[in-house]
């Protein structure tokens, strides 16, 4: 079954579900930080629609890309080791994804 963030908090709600959150999937410990971190951008993006996050997404990469610290490389390498855990329609809008942000 493929995984979501927007179903994340339901899922892991509560004390016991933050203990069991702080291992990630490929079993790598996560830090209180990260964690906090992880639950900001949660609480920040889980109520948006598609178009939203997309149009936040654009806006986010074009500050990078005038700033200069958009990394295109890391962007295609993280999608790549995304790509095995996605269904094939996550997997076409991801590169669809991963070709707009690069042009």
């Amino acid at each position: 079954m493929a995984r979501n963030l927007k179903n994340f908090r339901r899922n892991n709600g509560g004390a016991a579900g933050r203990e069991k959150a702080e291992t990630s999937a490929n079993g790598a410990e996560l830090s209180g930080e990260r964690m906090a971190n992880l639950e900001s951008m949660m609480n920040e993006y889980g109520g948006k629609s598609e178009g939203e996050l997309m149009d936040e997404l654009m806006r986010v990469t074009a500050q990078q890309k005038r700033e200069g610290s958009f990394d295109a490389d890391a962007m295609r390498r993280t999608a790549s080791s995304l790509m095995p855990m996605l269904t094939p329609e996550q997997q076409r809008k991801l590169n669809a994804i991963v070709s707009r942000l690069g042009e």
